[in-house]
């Protein structure tokens, strides 16, 4: 299946905390807590090309909890984004396609183009979440998984996932042509 046909199956962000059942209060009050700079409105509005912004994940995944809240909150500040979000659980075969050394990750984040082709590629956490949560330190899932609430809490952390989806939507926006 291409993305587009992908994208037309997923549900933007308001449907899809409608639909959550896991982690939903934690992703409303991440939204509500981000701050976004100056900077970041500025890059915001910089931007010249329409985005399709496509997140493979699910509800239980503290690593989408803890991202998608930034990528709903900097596309309701662009008109030139869109935001949508497929059901990692329920479309397996397709999320196959983005495995990361033989392993299914979430959330997949994807940066189209307003026809679907994928510019760019973000996968499960921000890299300095992987300093901090690495399974070959902590073969604990349990403790993996409690860890990666607290972190997404983190400032530090937040900005992280702002600056690194706010490079992709830049390169994305050069990649359609930005003057």
């Amino acid at each position: 299946m291409t993305e587009n046909a992908e994208w037309e199956k997923a549900v933007d962000y308001k449907n899809f905390l409608k639909g959550a059942r896991e982690n939903v209060e934690l992703m409303k009050a991440r939204y509500n807590d981000l701050q976004i700079t100056e900077q970041d409105l500025e890059n915001l509005r910089s931007l010249q090309n329409p985005i399709r912004i496509l997140v493979i994940g699910n509800d239980h995944c503290n690593d989408t909890a803890g991202n998608l809240p930034v990528l709903a909150k900097l596309t309701d500040i662009s008109t030139k984004l869109q935001l949508r979000i497929l059901d990692s659980d329920t479309n397996a075969k397709y999320h196959q396609q983005f495995k990361v050394n033989g392993k299914r990750k979430t959330p997949v984040v994807l940066f189209m183009s307003p026809e679907g082709e994928e510019l760019c590629r973000w996968v499960e956490r921000p890299n300095a979440a992987y300093k901090i949560i690495n399974e070959a330190t902590n073969p604990s899932l349990e403790n993996r998984r409690n860890e990666l609430k607290k972190l997404y809490s983190d400032t530090e952390i937040q900005r992280q996932s702002v600056r690194e989806f706010m490079n992709l939507l830049l390169r994305a926006d050069y990649i359609l042509g930005r003057s």
